[in-house]
């Protein structure tokens, strides 16, 4: 007998040692009284044996008969592979969710008006600020989130094996435990605020909103989850109704964010009245501080004005003493901002496109304008 021989001939037998005895005597001898393979998967699996122990006794067992070992598929990278793709399409996912869900409550913040919910930050600044991030996260991630899942699909579709991985078995209830958080916490939050007597319509859109985005991803991947092996890796129509959804989820928050954004243009245009408007506020302290240091008294001109220009056309702002303490500031503005009022003091500061003059009083306080 030649030493391959002899070789393989030892792994079968350290092979066999490490399988049941018991099981493997039953088994050659069933199969010597003609039992299929079937029969007897089946009738192990039903006194309790795991399917993983059976097949490979069976093995065992027709690796005695025949002297060569069962051929073990190489798989090489695929495991580094499959966490690559899975971590990249949950990570994409989540951003894009997030971003979408955090868009759509900005929106609410500026559709619905509640006087009596605290909001740290105010302002159109940090609302443009805020819609943007959002806006760009959709549109990055989002297509890279598709393009990995079509890939991962392709991947599946090839071998179906593939849905048994326990990568994407682990990184997919991870998402679902996420998920699931999400939705719990937001039920949790309704009826908290119920409770407290502050159950408004805004919230309860949010909480709708959140409930929905996150249900959504939780049903999906579930659905996954718990569809056959064959079923999963073909087109099926859940697919095709995630894949609606999502895109018309996508299209719809960023077409809405647009909406309330403008363009990069529009957006141009309102930071350069955002300056304009830090100007004026600067040098309204300015007035207010000769005023209080000049026993009461204008002065003719704003000491240091010349440092604050135009940011379009470097002309600088006019300032025009009235009677008594009243006096005005006035500058070339390109958009309207009247609509939308926040409800802060920063509502003084609104004004027409074109050129418009604030009217302001020394002996009051400064209503200062604030860039977030």
């Amino acid at each position: 007998m030649r030493g391959s021989e002899v070789q393989i001939l030892s792994e079968i037998e350290s092979s066999q040692m490490k399988i049941d005895s018991h099981l493997l005597e039953f088994i050659e001898a069933a199969k010597n009284q003609g039992a299929s393979d079937e029969f007897l998967a089946g009738l192990l699996r039903a006194q309790g044996w795991r399917e993983e122990a059976v097949y490979q006794a069976l093995g065992a067992h027709y690796e005695k008969l025949t002297g060569l070992q069962v051929p073990r598929r190489k798989r090489g990278g695929a495991a580094a592979k499959d966490a690559f793709l899975y971590l990249l399409a949950f990570s994409t996912l989540a951003t894009w969710a997030v971003a979408l869900g955090s868009l759509m409550f900005t929106l609410i913040d500026e559709w619905i008006a509640d006087p009596l919910s605290p909001n740290r930050f105010s302002g159109q600044e940090y609302t443009n600020y805020s819609v943007a991030s959002s806006i760009a996260s959709i549109v990055v991630a989002f297509p890279i989130y598709f393009f990995v899942m079509g890939l991962i699909q392709r991947e599946v579709r090839k071998d179906p094996e593939k849905l048994e991985s326990g990568v994407r078995k682990w990184l997919t209830y991870i998402a679902l435990l996420i998920a699931a958080g999400v939705v719990i916490g937001g039920l949790v939050a309704i009826v908290t605020f119920f409770l407290r007597g502050e159950l408004t319509l805004r919230f309860v859109t949010k909480a709708a909103t959140a409930i929905a985005i996150s249900g959504g991803v939780f049903w999906y991947y579930l659905a996954s989850l718990k569809a056959p092996a064959q079923d999963a890796a073909a087109p099926s129509r859940a697919n095709s109704v995630w894949a609606v959804l999502a895109i018309g989820a996508a299209v719809a928050g960023v077409a809405l964010g647009f909406s309330n954004l403008g363009g990069p243009s529009v957006q141009r245009l309102a930071q350069a009245d955002n300056k304009r408007l830090s100007a004026l506020s600067a040098l309204a302290t300015k007035v207010n501080m000769a005023w209080a240091s000049s026993n009461h008294t204008l002065p003719l001109r704003i000491v240091g004005a010349e440092t604050y220009t135009d940011p379009v056309t470097h002309q600088p702002y006019e300032y025009r003493p009235m009677a008594g303490s009243k006096y005005e500031l006035c500058a070339d503005f390109a958009r309207d901002s009247r609509n939308g009022a926040t409800g802060t003091g920063q509502d003084f500061w609104r004004h027409p496109q074109g050129h418009y003059c604030f009217e302001l009083d020394a002996s009051q306080p400064s209503m200062f304008f604030q860039v977030y």
